[in-house]
């Protein structure tokens, strides 16, 4: 027997490592693998059916509740149907007797209102949201076709769902929505209102800004809260934060979620905020003209944003022909104490007898002017309204400011251009006159061009 080298004994290990483990010994291996994998796959599935049946459990438990939450809200709802003060009681509860004492007035006001025939109490959940014990629902009625919803809370005692107080706390996650132009941050609930907002908020501060003059406005932010305190309004110190309350803290009509009068509101605040930026929060001194072509041109926008008609005849009208720039070019134009001729300068026109407006509103401030400087015994402002080198006006002038009390309201339904007995630009108004006592005439009032402003002159 030789010697074996080191090379020799690791050729003979490959040559047994080729031969391999005993084909006996392999399957038992192979086995013990399938019954472990077997066995771990048996205690998976096992402990799937064990949770699905525990979730599937709490999915059944919430529906109950859930069905149990619908079965409570429509029965209050038939409670009030069928005018059982009984059963509406027994599912009210709560330890304020001031909120008790509302759902009484609550259940009086349904009474009255079932006497009109196209009220529909329909019990209809539009929404439910249930955590814990707490419960809150999107009820439905119809009125007059149409749809309305009114948000009512429950608590889940032990002898079932009962109407409690409203807990603003549960009004929903927070959310928000937010572009470059403006931040609208709020609660689930009120995500009709907020969409509605943002769909229409831009275009108004778009439009506002090309017919002003506007200078770079920081990022509008406005706060939706379920807070009944709440008045539309914004922050003292940050002029572009507005606060709004909730709509839905009182019955909402659901097709016009943002209700109109909330939009005039809306819509009359950003007007007053983009003139103060337009004119950099210089204001008009009163009784100039500025005092009134300052408000009119602060409704006319705000018409033009919230869609509610306001008499801005001379807006209109000016705006209509001579452009929506040049709303914003007056504006720019307008000093403290300017008077109509400012008007004049905004159009391009020589004079303001050669513009082109209705001038119904503008003389009816006038007018109105008038009897407001009576009362104030200002009679250095008054006779400036008059054409005081006629002597007969002047005269006629002095005698109207003695009858105190005795002047009456007057609203100018007509404007005719023209020219008087010497040819002067003249402007012949029909004014309705509502005296002290209720009665009515007609009067015809005369405004002749003098230094290029409209001086009254009958």
């Amino acid at each position: 027997m030789g010697i074996r080298l080191d090379w020799e004994i690791e050729s003979e290990r490959e040559r047994m490592q080729e031969v391999g483990e005993d084909p006996e010994a392999a399957r038992r291996r192979r086995r013990a693998l399938r019954r472990i994998i077997l066995f771990t796959a048996f205690l998976i599935m096992i402990g799937a059916c064990v949770v699905g049946l525990v979730l599937l459990r709490l999915q059944q438990v919430d529906e109950i509740f859930r069905q149990n939450l619908l079965d409570t809200v429509e029965n209050e709802v038939a409670a009030l149907r069928v005018g059982d003060r009984t059963a509406y009681n027994n599912i009210q509860r709560s330890d304020s007797e001031a909120w008790i004492q509302s759902q009484q007035v609550l259940y009086d006001d349904y009474q009255t209102l079932k006497q009109q025939p196209n009220l529909i109490l329909s019990g209809h959940a539009l929404d439910v949201e249930i955590d814990g014990a707490r419960g809150r629902v999107l009820v439905e009625e119809i009125l007059n076709g149409v749809q309305y919803a009114r948000v009512w809370f429950y608590w889940r005692f032990d002898d079932g769902w009962r109407h409690v107080p409203p807990d603003y706390t549960f009004w929903g996650e927070q959310r928000l929505l937010e572009s470059d132009q403006m931040a609208i941050r709020y609660w689930a609930v009120d995500e009709p209102f907020a969409q509605a907002l943002a769909s229409t908020l831009p275009a108004w501060l778009n439009a506002g800004c090309a017919a002003l003059i506007c200078p770079t406005l920081p990022q509008l932010v406005i706060d939706i809260l379920p807070d009944e305190t709440v008045e539309m309004g914004w922050l003292p110190d940050e002029p572009w934060h507005l606060r709004v309350a909730s709509p839905f803290l009182k019955p909402v009509r659901m097709d016009q979620v943002w209700q109109p009068e909330s939009r005039l509101a809306m819509a009359g605040l950003f007007t007053e905020q983009l003139v103060s930026a337009a004119t950099n929060g210089v204001g008009p001194v009163y009784p100039a003209d500025a005092y009134y072509l300052h408000q009119v041109i602060t409704s006319w926008l705000t018409k033009r944003f919230s869609g509610v008609e306001i008499n801005t005849y001379s807006l209109d009208s000016f705006a209509g022909r001579y452009g929506d720039a040049a709303v914003g070019r007056l504006l720019a134009a307008l000093t403290p104490d300017s008077g109509v001729a400012a008007m004049a300068e905004a159009a391009g026109v020589a004079s303001v007898a050669d513009l082109e407006i209705d001038w119904r509103d503008i003389l009816t401030w006038r007018l109105t002017l008038e009897q407001e400087l009576i009362a104030a015994r200002d009679d250095a402002h008054f006779l400036q309204l008059y054409d005081l080198t006629d002597p007969a006006v002047s005269d006629a002038a002095l005698a109207r400011f003695e009858s105190v009390g005795r002047g009456g309201r007057l609203l100018v339904s007509e404007v005719t251009r023209g020219a008087d007995s010497v040819g002067n630009p003249a402007l012949f108004a029909r004014a309705i006159v509502v005296g002290t006592d209720g009665s009515t005439r007609e009067e015809q009032v005369v405004f002749r061009l003098v230094n290029g402003d409209w001086k009254r002159a009958s």
